[in-house]
């Protein structure tokens, strides 16, 4: 199939903004609307090897989620189960990090929708960082206690003032109202 029938599948079938760019023999960068949450749009090429074309993020995805998360996270646990999920469902390779997907035939259209999807797919990965995942589960905390708790029982960031006049040791939260109180204590991420 010839590039310019290729650019044109790729606007018919995922979007209009669509543009390619040769970058040697065989290799064009693939220019889309689609970027991370960052402003950084998604790498990818459109490449022809032994006559096999092939859509290749050359490594830049999970690079790119490494920015905000430890690469040893993403071999590991819930992340690597997410990034094996979304390859195996939409029919990726993993070369060391790199992403690539086969076009088989004339299929060009729906190679790059699936790519796309996936890489953003896994752009999601950056809502599990930790520091995201504390801040929400602090918040999420907080609107339950909110919800459950009368507010004449419950005082937000409080310390003892018998034992803690100066205010060192604050807790997240103090639910009051019992022989003995409840402390929810900010030790989680300190």
């Amino acid at each position: 199939m010839a590039i310019g029938a290729i650019e044109e599948e790729f606007r018919e079938k995922v979007c209009s903004q669509i543009h390619l760019h040769p970058e040697g023999i065989n290799r064009y960068r693939v220019f889309t609307p689609f970027a991370f949450d960052d402003g950084d749009n998604l790498a990818i090429v459109l490449k022809n090897e032994d006559g096999n074309w092939t859509l290749t993020d050359e490594g830049h995805t999970l690079m790119h989620l490494t920015y905000s998360i430890d690469a040893r996270e993403l071999e590991r646990g819930t992340r690597q189960r997410v990034i094996a999920s979304v390859i195996s469902r939409f029919g990726l390779e993993n070369n060391h990090g790199e992403l690539a997907i086969r076009i088989a035939g004339d299929r060009f259209g729906d190679a790059l929708w699936s790519f796309t999807q996936a890489l953003i797919k896994l752009s999601d990965l950056t809502y599990l960082s930790r520091s995201r995942v504390y801040s929400t589960f602090l918040e999420d905390l907080r609107a339950l206690i909110e919800e459950t708790v009368p507010e004449e029982r419950r005082e937000f960031d409080w310390h003892d003032p018998e034992h803690d006049p100066e205010g060192k040791y604050i807790v997240d939260c103090r639910i009051n109202g019992m022989q003995r109180p409840v402390y929810l204590c900010g030790a989680l991420g300190a």
